[in-house]
């Protein structure tokens, strides 16, 4: 059922209106099958679903949490296999669901939601788009139940906030699943083992990306700051290793995925961006100043960690001025200024 459409919606509707009672039996007819549940188009929406709304936080590990992480490296590879993981990491957030697939999230039952949700659905009835229950894209003119899409920004860069079917407050829930399991740390060491693999894939980037970070409200910064930093140091060694000459494989900063990915780290991540420069590119920035790898060296510039930048700021004049390495026209304009 919930490996299509309709019936993963049907799927997180039973889960955000049942009772406690419910949702245990659904979790628990899943024991076995997450991984092939985490790996469908759809499935992989209802695990996402249960990870944001489900307070019973013990259970979702012993069935869901725990199953996933036997098969980490799989699922972070995974177009589809990568949701439930992402939900977590930086939740319903647009670069990483399809605008069906969030509202496929925010969907609710006005009837079935406390009095305080239900008249507020009802006031802006008028503003959203209303949907018949097995009746795909099609409008409700009718006065049976619908099914009423919640209202939220889906503005790329900015998370939307899930209707809430749970109590607990959805830091708590994040905290417990992901940190307290233990899956925040598996998932650190999967991306230190395979660091260079998911730089360079469309679809691991991300979970690397995420995780080195800390993860949205740098959940993972407080308590494996030791473990980021290993990660950090990771990539900084693989980008270091010198080239073979006959040697056809690319860099870390010259292929197109992980440039780009390696990139928003330097941009984003202060403590990464002061890793990777010493470790890898301090006395080498005229090697990197081509190409893609251009990038990342003019990225530096604009580190949000003021020691990386000002460090990078003398080794990288002298290349500015010369005219080898060109600044974005960005950042032309405000040095202009």
């Amino acid at each position: 059922m919930i490996h299509t459409r309709e019936g993963s919606r049907i799927a997180m509707l039973c889960i955000k209106h049942g009772s406690a009672k419910e949702r245990r039996k659904i979790i628990k007819g899943m024991k076995g099958h997450v991984g092939k549940i985490a790996h469908d188009q759809y499935g992989s929406m209802v695990l996402a679903c249960i990870l944001s709304i489900v307070d019973d936080t013990k259970l979702v590990t012993k069935v869901v949490i725990c199953e996933l992480q036997t098969m980490l490296k799989e699922l972070v590879l995974d177009k589809n296999g990568r949701r439930a993981l992402l939900q977590l990491l930086h939740p319903n957030y647009p670069r990483y669901f399809s605008p069906d697939g969030l509202v496929s999230l925010n969907l609710t039952i006005p009837s079935l939601c406390t009095k305080g949700e239900s008249d507020l659905n009802s006031d802006s009835n008028k503003k959203k788009k209303t949907l018949e229950v097995g009746k795909d894209g099609e409008e409700n003119s009718g006065t049976e139940d619908v099914i009423v899409e919640s209202n939220k920004s889906t503005t790329p860069g900015e998370s939307t906030d899930l209707i809430d079917g749970g109590k607990k407050d959805h830091l708590v829930r994040r905290q417990e699943l992901l940190v307290n399991s233990g899956l925040a740390e598996s998932l650190i060491d999967a991306c230190v083992e395979s660091a260079g693999e998911l730089l360079g894939s469309n679809f691991g980037k991300e979970i690397i990306y995420e995780v080195a970070t800390g993860g949205a409200g740098g959940i993972l910064l407080s308590t494996l700051d030791t473990n980021l930093d290993a990660l950090h140091r990771a990539i900084a060694s693989l980008v270091a290793e010198p080239k073979l000459e006959d040697s056809e494989e690319e860099n870390l900063l010259e292929n197109f995925h992980s440039s780009r990915t390696i990139r928003r780290l330097v941009l984003d991540c202060p403590a990464f961006a002061s890793t990777l420069w010493k470790k890898a590119v301090k006395g080498k920035s005229e090697m990197w100043a081509q190409r893609h790898s251009s990038r990342i060296v003019c990225a530096f510039l604009e580190s949000s960690d003021s020691v990386a930048r000002e460090l990078a700021k003398k080794e990288l004049q002298p290349l500015i001025d010369s005219g080898m390495l060109k600044l974005p026209e960005k950042k032309l304009s405000a040095k202009e200024d």
